[in-house]
């Protein structure tokens, strides 16, 4: 990565101009107690402290959302409600342990309200604050005068323009909340959108229908907020089946679905929210059924039940059902063109748990989804679990976080952050989130598995060891446990047990190359030589073009004295892989053991100029000046 440019050179004044304040560029400033907030080059244009949505998205100037302009003078504002709420507060309005985790937080999270941090901030001033980090731009001030012309006026003594419209549209946001909170305004994949609109006047609506129209509006922003507004609507009103609809979602989000399969079964038979709670049973399941790569046929009697309503839920029941029998096809074709999160959360699944899904339409929907209806925390994991599927480790970390922000103990967001961060290199910590998995759920094999591989990268073979054991306990056929231990036991000086376990893997996995090499290897050890060189064959008839099989065969053939094979293997170990410098070393070793001096001397050559500070470069100096004088002849050597 390079480093951010220097800072312009500073420019002098002329002699007796007046001097004054300046404000320089944000990204170039530093905080001494809490380190460096510079723009990183490779990301999103910005510094993530102060970076719009738009920013976070990585939008280029000028593109069209709605008819707007993304990156206008609008997002300097939120920049500047940043920089306004920074300066109230001591700290900005998102945070994170990485520029990915702010960034996340920027695009989905809603800004804690300033006078949480300082009560004593004038109204004003925080209505000021609150209108200048509106998600929606069109919200914002038009720019950064608009936003000065407010504060002048708070600074007076008089009321902000912010989020002040005329009477009659704060009677008609009262009217329409109202008619949305009595019918449950459950219009599916319509949600209120979040940081728009005016806030409802107290005496506008009863307080239960108050407490759920907010819940409403919150649901994206901040849905464990959402699900407490919810319940305190529903015991002042434990009738209202939609309500009910609505806390079974928010709910299932915060990851608690038990308690939201309450809710939904406590939803009036043959009410109008009756469908709607089949079909959010059955998604449910299925979605939970993800890891398992094979959906739970126990949701087919709520879908199918949902299915026969007809409507838009029966058409999403019915995709929902042929996803439960791995229809893909079918189950693209009935989701085409079809509006809504919850059809975009089922492309998502499908895209995600289809073998011949596409990832990175799994990640567009999960995201369409996630900005359109419900913050779901699963969703954000599974969304991280596409992401490392396409290699993105580190949108992986940043939607693995965001889950975790929604419900910190959430196993899978813990295991998909743990091998962000182990793929990333951050093997200490990711230690830690495997080790919080296993406290939710000691028989998790995956985090056995990938904290047994953590620990041996760290030199730690006997821990890993114990971690495989353990993974094997609970599935014996753990093909993988089986392979790493072998490679464990091998660190350990166990040849012996390092070949009973590629042994039982090849009894379950005989194509398995990886296997056939460990295997090998431990046969090398043990002093089986023909063996061996037997082993690395198999490997190579399960992948041709594994360099290690052909590497190892090739030294392997030098012990018993078969130089030309040896030699025949380096040279095609060397096409694969031409900086392969191991093979570069074995093959000028095998060239002189087999006498031939000029191309021993060669590849030595060939080796120093390709690896000129390896540790075996000087001996290597050494026997290409012998082989150089052995090949002049003993005339030559005579003369010298």
């Amino acid at each position: 990565m390079r480093p951010p440019p220097d800072p312009r050179p500073a420019t002098p004044h002329p002699a007796g101009a007046t001097t004054g304040t300046f404000l320089t560029d944000f990204g170039l400033a530093k905080c001494a107690a809490t380190g460096s907030k510079l723009t990183r080059t490779g990301q999103a244009l910005g510094t993530p402290a102060y970076m719009s949505p738009a920013q976070a998205r990585g939008e280029p100037f000028g593109s069209a959302r709605g008819g707007l302009s993304s990156l206008t003078p609008a997002s300097d504002v939120w920049s500047l409600g940043c920089v306004l709420h920074e300066m109230l507060a001591g700290r900005p309005p998102f945070e994170g342990e990485s520029p990915a985790a702010v960034i996340a937080q920027a695009l989905v999270a809603r800004p804690a309200p300033i006078r949480r941090f300082r009560p004593e901030v004038p109204r004003g001033i925080a209505l000021l604050i609150r209108a200048a980090l509106a998600k929606d731009p069109r919200s914002r001030y038009a720019d950064a005068g608009a936003l000065q012309e407010d504060l002048v006026r708070v600074l007076r003594g008089d009321r902000p323009r912010a989020r002040r419209p005329d009477r009659r549209r704060r009677l008609a946001l009262a009217a329409l909340l109202l008619a949305a909170a009595g019918t449950g305004g459950l219009a599916l994949g319509r949600p209120a959108p979040v940081g728009s609109g005016d806030p409802v006047p107290e005496t506008a609506l009863p307080e239960a229908e108050r407490l759920a129209a907010r819940a409403r509006m919150l649901r994206v922003a901040d849905v464990t907020e959402a699900a407490g507004l919810l319940r305190r609507a529903l015991s002042l009103e434990p009738e209202r089946s939609a309500w009910r609809l609505e806390h079974g979602l928010v709910l299932w989000a915060l990851g608690n679905w038990q308690a939201a399969r309450e809710e939904w079964a406590r939803v009036g038979a043959g009410s109008p929210e009756e469908p709607a709670a089949l079909l959010y049973r059955g998604l449910e399941g299925l979605f939970r059924s993800r890891d398992a790569q094979r959906p739970d046929p126990g949701v087919v009697p709520d879908l199918e039940a949902a299915a026969s309503g007809g409507g838009r839920e029966g058409r999403l029941a019915r995709a929902a059902v042929a996803a439960v029998g791995q229809r893909w096809l079918e189950a693209r074709d009935q989701l085409r063109g079809e509006p809504g999160w919850e059809a975009a959360l089922l492309r998502g699944y499908v895209e995600s748990v289809d073998p011949r899904g596409d990832d990175t339409a799994a990640i567009r929907e999960y995201r369409e989804a996630l900005e359109r209806g419900i913050a779901f925390a699963w969703a954000f994991s599974n969304c991280a679990a596409a992401r490392q599927e396409s290699g993105d480790f580190a949108g992986m970390l940043a939607d693995s976080e965001a889950a975790l922000r929604i419900r910190p103990e959430l196993p899978e967001a813990l295991f998909n952050r743990g091998v962000a961060r182990q793929c990333l290199g951050d093997l200490p910590r990711a230690l830690e989130d495997y080790g919080a998995v296993l406290r939710f759920r000691p028989e998790h094999t995956g985090a056995l598995l990938n904290r047994g591989l953590a620990r041996l990268r760290l030199g730690d073979a006997r821990a890993a060891v114990e971690d495989f054991d353990a993974a094997l306990r609970i599935r014996p056929d753990l093909v993988d446990a089986l392979i790493n231990r072998g490679i464990a036991k091998r660190g350990l000086r166990d040849p012996g047990g390092s070949f009973e376990d590629y042994d039982a893997a090849l009894r379950l996995r005989p194509d398995d190359a990886s296997a056939w090499v460990g295997r090998g290897n431990a046969r090398r050890d043990l002093g089986d030589l023909a063996g061996a060189v037997e082993d690395y064959g198999a490997a190579l008839r399960a992948r041709p073009d594994t360099p290690e099989a052909l590497n190892n065969r090739a030294a392997t053939r030098a012990e018993l004295g078969d130089f030309a094979g040896a030699v025949a293997d380096f040279d095609a170990v060397l096409r694969l892989h031409p900086d392969y410098t191991d093979a570069l070393a074995n093959r000028a070793i095998a060239l002189r053991r087999m006498g031939d001096l000029p191309a021993a001397a060669s590849a030595y050559r060939d080796f120093l100029r390709r690896a000129p500070g390896d540790p075996r470069a000087e001996e290597f100096r050494r026997q290409l000046a012998e082989c150089e004088e052995r090949s002049r002849g003993p005339e030559a050597a005579a003369k010298r």
